[in-house]
């Protein structure tokens, strides 16, 4: 028992410090909260896997359907940070596509508490949790859209992965395996053209072509300073459309940034009308 207990904080100090190393935050009180959530998130998901889970950090309160979902989420989200972005004023306007159980939603609260976000999500199973999260932390200017983000306003069918892996949830059965229900879908240039937004994040788990060819047809591409984009890299079964992606906000004026593996990748695009004129 004690041998177990000792490879398990081996363990988890190893993840923890592997992880901290590429974080922004600072301060040894925010590094050693960073600490202490990885440590109890990596304990409930070697001994308590399949429970729901509830975790405070930042802050915050979070609720979410098991603490494996919610460690490699608050890992990517507030430790790596991938949706780290600056704005000039104190409630920037957020579009969060794919907003999940809404621990990026609670990221950007944490960046900017007054931001005012658009939250998009069709998966039942994760709103219950998005919507907890948004009244248990009393959380103001979130409005919250049961639908999916297409390239038509209608209906979509919907598949998910299992209830513990809600995350992989997609339009697309080779990813999402098993069919749930069908959802109502929208287009984003329905909210981009009634207003200018600080940032859009694209989560939509391999719909990104369908999204942006949307986008870029209805003129309405350029009414967000910043997109956000996770590309999911899967050959097998998804056209590659990777330099497709980076061929449309180039030549609409975005410089970009890209991070990730030889796999998923996030893309970060940055509304530049010089960097056009660099780049015909």
């Amino acid at each position: 028992m004690i041998k177990s207990l000792l490879r398990f904080i081996k363990m988890a100090i190893g993840y923890a410090g592997m992880a901290m190393r590429h974080s922004r935050i600072k301060g040894k009180k925010a590094r050693f909260e960073i600490f202490k959530t990885l440590v109890l998130l990596t304990y409930k998901s070697k001994y308590h896997p399949e429970s729901e889970v509830m975790q405070e950090f930042f802050g915050f309160k979070v609720s979410a359907n098991s603490p494996q979902t919610l460690l490699s989420l608050y890992r990517e989200i507030f430790v790596d940070e991938v949706y780290y972005f600056d704005s000039n004023h104190a409630s920037p306007k957020i579009i969060d596509c794919g907003a999940n159980m809404g621990i990026s939603m609670l990221y950007f609260k944490h960046l900017f508490p007054n931001a005012q976000i658009i939250a998009i999500e069709p998966n039942p199973m994760a709103l219950q949790y998005l919507e907890k999260n948004i009244k248990q932390n009393f959380l103001e200017d979130v409005h919250v859209e049961k639908a999916c983000v297409s390239d038509k306003v209608g209906k979509e069918k919907f598949y998910y992965s299992n209830k513990i892996n809600i995350a992989n949830a997609s339009l697309f059965p080779e990813i999402g395996k098993h069919y749930l229900m069908e959802v109502d879908s929208l287009q984003l240039s329905d909210y981009l053209s009634k207003d200018i937004y600080d940032l859009v994040k694209v989560d939509v788990e391999g719909a990104e072509r369908q999204v942006l060819k949307e986008l870029k047809t209805s003129g309405q591409l350029q009414k967000s300073k910043r997109y956000i984009i996770e590309y999911h890299h899967a050959p097998e079964y998804l056209e590659d459309t990777l330099q497709e992606i980076l061929e449309t906000f180039s030549e609409a004026g975005f410089s970009f940034s890209i991070s990730g593996d030889e796999g998923d990748k996030v893309l970060n695009f940055e509304y530049s009308p010089n960097f056009r004129e660099k780049n015909p």
